[in-house]
């Protein structure tokens, strides 16, 4: 089976995505005025974080060179960033939250990244474009040292407790035997990308001599003892093992490498997007029961939720990204940490082309403070924002014309305003008030801010 044509996918995806943008943007009915916004968002397209010999032990064929080391964002991914900020930078123009004067708009502006090289390139990428000709200092920890607001387990904020851990997964998932057997047509796939037979051979080849069949390990979903971190706290066995070896398929069509190079040219687009079933599946067990959840992601949505308090009073809040001045926050990370965020709101979302809940490279969730120009009332608005595969492969321009694709996120539980997804602000600060876990929230007059980087290319 081949990929289909870029131009008739493309066509395809943007007919969907322009009215779900649409929905995004400020009408004449509209009430609000856009007080601040915080883009919490992924790192853009990066090559694959498997190494070429740890890939040869798993396929029979070698994966494409992305020319950067792994897990780095590649100059693809930089560009496709610089893109989508150009569109962030038309969207904030219109809604007059930026004034066009890019030295003033840049004071009121704070970038955050986690500490990887992927993370800190999309954050200056996404500055440059947002901000031109202005340097923007990004503030991230050294590259290596864990951020408290992302990996609060290895940054020994929090102290995981296993047991508890593995009991609220098993009571979800039950076992990695019945994970296997869900998902057995997505492994089935990805083991005959790997071993390069049709899909859907009967019986199934025996794994060629001297590979390893990752698809076939166990799944033992128990608990991890030695170097926690955030995302591996319970042992996934061969699902982490098959989430590597099909970890390049999507970035390979991403990054614009030829069609014969992506998944070796056996992928559709359908196909492309189920087995990236398998990712969805791996951030379930590691971040979205309750448990691990509030654990892991409790520091980072309290100072979501202070960043947004802070622009209500007008004066800065310890505990937040920025300062009280601060009204464009961006802060990039891993979509590990996105799907976190998203489940402590109970959010979803599909995007054309993706499967439901899916982070792409370059994907954010992004959070709106208004208020009501009758009322003064604030509201919360939030929507995910994700270029198309199409628009990241063919690097396609971005305006409010050809934008992203977009859906407005429903907040269960918010108190709505009028027939809008909006939700009043008290609503929003109540919910998150009542799901954040007050233990793994970092002190704030205790909290040592990363500086601004120094000593990194942001190019």
């Amino acid at each position: 089976m081949t990929l289909r044509s870029n131009k008739t996918i493309a066509l395809a995806i943007l007919l969907v995505a322009i009215p779900l943008w649409a929905q995004t943007v400020s009408t004449s009915t509209d009430d609000t005025i856009l007080r601040q916004i915080i883009i919490f968002g992924r790192h853009n397209v990066r090559s694959t974080t498997v190494t070429a010999s740890d890939f040869a032990l798993m396929s029979v064929r070698p994966n494409p060179d992305f020319g950067v080391p792994p897990g780095y964002l590649t100059p693809h991914g930089r560009q496709a960033e610089l893109l989508l900020g150009g569109y962030y930078r038309d969207y904030l123009l219109h809604e007059r939250l930026l004034t066009g004067q890019a030295d003033f708009d840049a004071t009121r502006a704070y970038f955050r990244s986690n500490s990887i090289q992927r993370s800190n390139i999309t954050a200056g990428a996404l500055a440059e474009a947002l901000f031109p000709g202005v340097t923007v200092p990004v503030h991230s920890f050294a590259l290596g040292q864990p951020d408290p607001v992302f990996d609060p387990i290895a940054a020994k904020l929090v102290t995981v407790d296993p047991v508890r851990a593995v009991h609220e997964v098993r009571a979800v998932f039950h076992s990695g035997t019945a994970l296997t057997s869900a998902y057995s047509s997505d492994l089935a796939l990805i083991r005959s990308l790997l071993f390069n037979y049709p899909n859907g051979t009967q019986p199934p080849p025996p794994a060629p001599s001297g590979l390893v069949d990752v698809t076939a390990q166990p799944i033992p979903l128990v608990a991890n003892t030695t170097n926690l971190s955030t995302g591996n706290v319970i042992n996934g066995g061969g699902l982490l093992s098959t989430l590597g070896a099909s970890d390049p398929f999507v970035m390979e069509y991403a990054d614009g490498l030829p069609l014969k190079d992506v998944a070796w040219g056996q992928l559709s687009m359908d196909t492309l997007s189920q087995q990236t079933r398998i990712v969805n599946l791996a951030f379930a067990v590691e971040a979205r029961t309750p448990y691990l959840n509030r654990l892991q992601s409790s520091n980072a949505a309290s100072h979501i939720l202070r960043t947004m308090e802070q622009a209500v009073i007008g004066d800065t809040v310890p505990g937040a990204f920025g300062n009280g001045q601060s009204r464009v926050n961006v802060i990039i990370s891993s979509d590990f940490y996105v799907i976190g965020m998203a489940e402590m709101l109970k959010m979803h979302w599909q995007l054309p082309g993706y499967q439901p809940d899916f982070c792409p490279p370059g994907g954010a969730l992004v959070f709106e403070l208004r208020q009501s120009r009758t009322t003064g009332q604030y509201v919360v608005r939030a929507h995910f924002t994700a270029q198309t595969l199409d628009q990241l492969r063919n690097l396609t321009p971005l305006t409010l014309d050809q934008p992203p694709a977009t859906t407005p996120l429903l907040i269960p539980g918010g108190r709505p305003v009028g027939e809008s997804m909006d939700i009043t602000f008290a609503s929003f600060q109540k919910l998150l008030r009542a799901t954040i876990d007050p233990n793994s929230v970092e002190d704030p007059a205790k909290e040592v801010a990363p500086s601004p980087l120094s000593g990194v290319p942001l190019k």
